[in-house]
């Protein structure tokens, strides 16, 4: 009976492989001859051995794909002959799209951005296009909460009644000042018909009372300012006095209340002057808008002055 050894199908299978140390058989040690059948099933044996040590590997160690240079280079051909046709596809639609959005704005009379493609009246259209208001918008009156808008004849007859207001109250100023002033000049004034005393200076004085208005004049035919109406007063008497309450303060002799009689003047350090009636009251021009008066009560504290 032949014996099989799967030293020797190795051998056989691998005949480059260092040969293992021939198998001897049992008998006197001769090499044997394996049949075509266990050869076969040796190999087999052997490469199942070979895949289960071919697998424990692989578990342990990463396997990378190889990539063949040949699919590389077929790979990039292809690109560059596919790059023409890709860009002029991109360009074809560019075209396409803006041919699309100008055709629109040039069919209604607009031109085209040629930087942002939008559509912008031309000149013509421009030109062409008129507005026209609704005839009824400017009838209808804007109310809102309880509050409207004036409207522009509202405003105009606003305009015109203050405008009218104003020039009648001018004429009528004018006219006052006008019938004052004539009625000052028009007015005949009596000079002293006896000599000089506080009786006949009194009498002199009150001539003005409720005439001649208050300015900045020392005439009856203008105005009386406080001191301007004292010195025309006294001039009438041949009195010369100078222009300024404090000056014609200074001209005279200052006394006391006690012995202040008609005739003397009452002197306020404010600048106001006065001629005094000797019963309390005094006569003076007061301030704008007013008339020379005769006023029945002294106001104040003054300082009694006397001319010699």
């Amino acid at each position: 009976m032949t014996s099989h050894t799967p030293a020797r199908a190795l051998e056989r299978l691998h005949p480059t492989a260092a040969s293992p140390a021939p198998a001897r058989s049992s008998a006197g040690g001769r090499h044997v001859a394996l049949s075509p059948r266990a050869a076969r099933r040796a190999a087999r044996a052997e490469d199942a051995r070979w895949t289960d040590s071919a697998a424990d590997e692989r578990r342990h160690v990463d396997l990378v794909p190889v990539v063949s240079p040949s699919a590389t280079r077929a790979r990039r051909s292809f690109a560059r002959r596919a790059k023409p046709f890709a860009t002029l596809g991109v360009m074809t639609l560019a075209t396409g799209l803006f041919v699309s959005v100008s055709m629109p704005a040039a069919a209604a009379g607009l031109d085209v951005d040629a930087a942002t493609g939008g559509a912008i009246p031309s000149a013509a259209t421009m030109q062409s296009v008129s507005y026209e208001a609704p005839s009824t918008a400017a009838a209808v009156p804007f109310v809102r909460d309880g509050y409207g808008a004036t409207s522009q004849e509202e405003v105009d007859a606003s305009s015109a009644a203050a405008a009218a207001a104003a020039a009648e109250a001018e004429a009528a100023a004018t006219a006052s000042s006008g019938s004052s002033g004539s009625t000052a000049s028009a007015q005949t004034f009596a000079a002293p018909a006896v000599a000089r005393s506080g009786e006949a200076i009194l009498a002199y004085a009150a001539q003005f009372v409720g005439v001649v208005p208050y300015g900045n004049g020392n005439d009856p035919s203008d105005s009386f300012a406080c001191d301007g109406y004292v010195q025309y007063v006294f001039a009438a008497f041949g009195v010369s006095l100078p222009r300024g309450a404090g000056a014609q303060a200074a001209s005279g002799v200052q006394i006391s209340a006690s012995e202040a009689v008609a005739g003397d003047l009452l002197y306020w350090g404010e600048g106001h002057i006065a001629i005094y009636d000797g019963a309390g009251g005094m006569y003076d021009s007061p301030d704008w808008g007013r008339y020379v008066q005769h006023r029945l009560s002294i106001w104040g504290d003054p300082v009694y002055i006397r001319i010699p």
